[in-house]
């Protein structure tokens, strides 16, 4: 396993499962973990890093209560179903907006 930062958020890269064919998973206080092809994929970890903001901004409650179960479950379901988009649900677009405000408008002017 390797690890490495990624706006100081830890960065684990596996090899194993579906984090070899490019899921990733954020665990707040922990850091990301995905596969170790998709380590430096800048994209992904901009997403992963907009579920980070989505705790920040709303808290452990509503991030472990809310946020995460939907976004699990909406993984799982994809998995199963090709033809449902889990980049489509709420917590996914919540997470790239943030993801967005923060990198892409600016640090300096971003309150998340």
């Amino acid at each position: 396993m390797g690890v490495q930062q990624f706006e100081g958020v830890r960065v684990y890269s596996v090899n194993f499962g579906f984090f070899r064919r490019g899921a990733a998973v954020t665990i707040p206080g922990i850091g990301i973990i995905t596969g170790s092809k998709y380590a430096n994929d800048e994209s992904l970890l901009k997403h992963e890093f907009g579920h980070i903001i989505q705790y920040r901004k709303w808290g452990f409650l509503f991030y472990w209560l809310r946020i995460a179960p939907v976004s699990l479950l909406s993984a799982l379901k994809s998995r199963i179903n090709p033809k449902f988009n889990h980049m489509h649900t709420w917590t996914e677009r919540s997470a790239n907006y943030l993801a967005w405000r923060y990198f892409d408008r600016g640090k300096m002017n971003s309150q998340y």
